[in-house]
């Protein structure tokens, strides 16, 4: 198994990294997939994953599909420089082109290899894929004539319905990476294509400024203005945090300001109805309530219960947003719990609460560019998700909801949670123990969409809470997982 954390730590400090192989197995996709979103998640890129992931997909599994070419030829006694050889070799490799185990073994046996690098430059990022095989002439010429094609298009469907066609090297695959490209608001002439007498090179620049200057400052400055203009929280929810911190305040004089308000209310009765509260029944009462979740807590919870109110007020409801983030708040108060992290718990409930409510603030600022890109992704079979929507406007969802836990004074420790869920080891990290926390629960909370598997969590993490191997990791999983379906069907059982 490649070592992607070391790669990834390697690549921060500007070292160009590498992964060789000859064959895509479930191991190497893990390893270069993994390195990506170490790799971006370091510059605070992660919104570009999806996409580079796709382009990095398609362009090694062209690069594996000319090897493959290539020792197909060589196996049947063809000279793949030859107009008629080629002719008649690929009239039947055109029926396993798709099909890469087929040759899986002759793969392996041969000379052939892809190396995919990585390195951080000055202000972007190198990728390169290179595979050992020399090209044949016509088939750079449609490589480029595809790039020129597609960059001509306005759109993906455009590009598909005038581009498609059955031949041999049609170059479907670039014209998809062209598009992506494109649509993440960066000029073709980031991709190039070289080579020389025994190699291809593939390469693409990513600036770490993806979208252009003018347009990313508009759309940042939209989303400002916004977040400027959000309500602060409500004087009487300030006036019942007060009460919180003062010694033997009396729960009757709390429950009586929550209950003056009915929206607070339910929202206190439901946090203290839901998993993160071990309960053996339904909480009806606000004074209930109150004990269940404890003064300091609650002190705590305020901050979350008032952002949501405020948030669900202002833009549109998110309903799959808030579902993860409770999600999330129970993993990480486990995960605190686990630790023995003395007085962690509740921050960490607390910060999984809050950790996305970026997210709600980005996905809010341009209803029509969000189904725009739905209708896009739906297309193309793309999966839409805040990573995507991140990329077209511009600004990834933590640094907006560090922002937003600012302008409402947030304690330092809540701020860092949101802005570095994502990004546990920044340097800039002073609240480092809740930070890993809620990043890891976050983490695992994902993991019902993507496979469970160690290459794509940080070492640094992992080992701050015990995790030593990949069975500590899925026993930590399937505890958390079990734990809070097993309190949901019981929460939601005792309901009506």
């Amino acid at each position: 198994m490649i070592e992607s954390i070391e790669l990834a730590s390697r690549f921060e400090k500007g070292e160009e990294v590498s992964i060789s192989f000859q064959y895509v197995s479930r191991e190497i996709d893990i390893a270069l997939n993994s390195l990506l979103a170490k790799a971006l998640a370091r510059l605070d890129m992660l919104f570009f994953y999806e996409t580079l992931e796709a382009i990095l997909r398609e362009v090694v599994q062209n690069a594996v599909k000319a090897n493959m070419k290539r020792v197909w030829f060589e196996s049947h006694g063809l000279d793949i420089q030859s107009n008629e050889d080629y002719a008649e070799g690929m009239r039947s490799f055109k029926e396993i082109a798709y099909h890469p185990h087929f040759l899986k073994d002759t793969l392996l046996e041969s000379d052939y290899r892809v190396v995919v690098t990585m390195q951080k430059l000055d202000a972007a990022i190198s990728l390169k894929v290179i595979n050992n095989a020399r090209i044949v002439p016509h088939e750079l010429e449609r490589i480029h004539e595809r790039i020129a094609e597609a960059d001509q298009c306005e759109s993906f469907s455009e590009a598909f319905d005038k581009l498609h066609d059955d031949a041999e090297g049609a170059g479907l695959g670039i014209i998809l990476v062209v598009m992506l490209v494109k649509n993440a608001g960066l000029d073709t002439s980031v991709l190039r294509v070289e080579t020389d007498e025994s190699s291809v090179t593939f390469s693409l620049t990513i600036p770490f400024q993806i979208k252009p200057a003018n347009l990313r400052t508009s759309i940042k400055k939209r989303i400002l203005d916004d977040v400027a203009t959000l309500p602060t929280i409500p004087e009487h929810i300030l006036k019942i945090q007060a009460l919180c911190r003062i010694p033997d305040s009396p729960i009757q004089a709390i429950t009586e300001l929550i209950a003056r308000d009915p929206s607070l209310t339910a929202e206190v009765l439901k946090i203290a109805n839901s998993a993160g509260f071990i309960t053996s029944r339904r909480i009806t009462k606000v004074n209930e309530a109150v004990i269940v979740i404890g003064m300091n807590n609650l002190n705590a919870i305020l901050y979350a219960v008032a952002m949501r109110k405020i948030l669900n007020m202002r833009y549109r409801k998110f309903e799959a947003v808030w579902v993860h983030c409770n999600r999330v708040a129970f993993y990480a108060r486990r995960i605190a719990l686990r630790a023995s992290l003395s007085g962690l718990e509740e921050p960490a409930f607390v910060a999984g609460l809050l950790h996305d409510m970026g997210k709600i603030v980005l996905l809010a600022t341009s209803p029509e560019l969000i189904d725009q890109i739905a209708d896009m992704a739906s297309s193309r079979k793309i999966r839409a998700s805040s990573m995507i929507e991140e990329l077209f406007i511009g600004v990834s969802h933590a640094e907006i909801g560090g922002l937003v836990a600012e302008q409402w004074n947030f304690p330092d420790d809540l701020v860092e949670a949101v802005r570095f869920h994502h990004a546990p080891l920044k340097p800039a990290i002073r609240h480092r123990d809740l930070v890993m926390a809620v990043y890891l629960a976050n983490e695992l909370a994902h993991v019902p969409a993507r496979e469970l598997h160690e290459a794509y969590f940080e070492h640094e993490v992992m080992a701050h809470f015990g995790i030593r191997t990949p069975l500590d990791l899925e026993e930590l999983y399937a505890e958390l997982w079990d734990r809070y379906e097993s309190q949901e069907r019981m929460m939601r059982n005792s309901y009506p």
